[in-house]
């Protein structure tokens, strides 16, 4: 096994901090992810879903909580109040949050958001015994509806799987505009033949949809105008969360430049892709300035070497660490040896 990872913060304005999707880690080989999530004012707040392979070795589990500090000032904002919230996932207490990440927007009255995130890959092992699917349920006792909801994202490895890369990037999009750059070790080889896929999946919190969107484009084409919703959760504060992942369709918006067009936030890149491609790049945005895009989950048959993010970098195969209005970069590169 070999693994290099590199984390570089390049702070070119002291008086600008932006935030970054920044790359948790990357895992390629016979890998495999699942995502949902799940949201609302009951108690309990209801099941969250997964799809273990049966056989399969849980890899990485992490559990999201998205606050809303914004809307509500006893909204959790750290570390200590996410682990003293009564967070539980399937009743065990989730009392080691250990990362705060989250969106950040240049609106006053929003600010930054600060998202929990729990490792939880021993709980999830301990749990996935026969699979595939399994549903576990989410509560939060004082707290509920000052957290919009939870975000499970599960990485696995089975050797019947094809060979393909998952990296997920956390910490939280500027909402005036953030681009990653995703590298290959390997040149893509032939993106029209069936057995080939590249999936993408964002999790947004404090979103309605209508005008309350966000806007992704890919190598400079739009994707959808439309990211953004409650569709795991319910309309009202402490309940607007939405995941790509489980139960959901890779069919992208038939008018990409439709806002009101119906998203899951489950799309398929392969459209954007072409054989023979070393890198790609994909520019996320809320114009509203108002939704926390603070996971993003991408799912590709190609050998990822490395992810590069930032609110302004240079394109694809210029990967410099400068360059005018670059606030931020980070950089990320693994390969895991199966």
């Amino acid at each position: 096994m070999k693994n290099i990872i590199l984390c570089l913060t390049v702070c070119l304005y002291a008086s600008s901090v932006n935030a970054v999707l920044n790359p948790v880690d990357i895992w390629t080989g016979n890998v495999g992810l699942s995502i949902d999530a799940v949201g609302s004012n009951s108690s309990p707040v209801g099941d969250i879903q997964a799809n273990i392979p049966a056989g399969a070795t849980v890899l990485a589990a992490y559990l999201y909580s998205a606050g809303i500090p914004s809307a509500y000032s006893n909204s959790p904002t750290t570390l200590a109040d996410y682990n003293g919230a009564g967070i539980t996932l399937a009743g065990t207490g989730i009392t080691n949050y250990d990362t705060l990440v989250g969106a950040s927007s240049p609106r006053a009255n929003i600010g930054n958001w600060y998202t929990g995130r729990a490792d939880v890959t021993s709980l999830v092992s301990s749990l996935a015994t026969t699979g595939p699917n399994y549903s576990w349920s989410v509560d939060k006792t004082a707290l509920n509806n000052k957290i919009d909801g939870e975000v499970l994202a599960i990485v696995y490895e089975l050797a019947s799987l094809p060979e393909a890369s998952v990296t997920l990037l956390d910490g939280g999009q500027h909402t005036d505009g953030e681009t990653t750059v995703v590298n290959f070790d390997t040149a893509l080889s032939d993106t029209s033949d069936p057995a080939f896929f590249a999936e993408m999946s964002l999790g947004i919190s404090f979103s309605t949809a209508g005008n309350q969107v966000s806007h992704v484009d890919v190598n400079g084409d739009r994707l959808t105008s439309s990211a953004g919703g409650y569709d795991d959760g319910v309309l009202a504060n402490g309940g607007l969360i939405t995941a790509g992942g489980l139960g959901d369709s890779t069919a992208n918006p038939g008018n990409p430049f439709d806002s009101s067009a119906a998203d899951d936030e489950l799309y398929n890149l392969s459209p954007f892709l072409d054989t023979g491609d070393t890198s790609f790049s994909m520019l996320t945005s809320n114009p509203s300035d108002d939704d926390n895009i603070f996971l993003m989950g991408l799912y590709i048959t190609a050998d990822i070497g490395s992810v590069v993010t930032g609110p302004t970098i240079p394109a694809p195969g210029a990967l410099l660490l400068g360059g005018l209005g670059m606030s931020s970069v980070s950089f990320l590169r693994r390969r895991r040896m199966l």
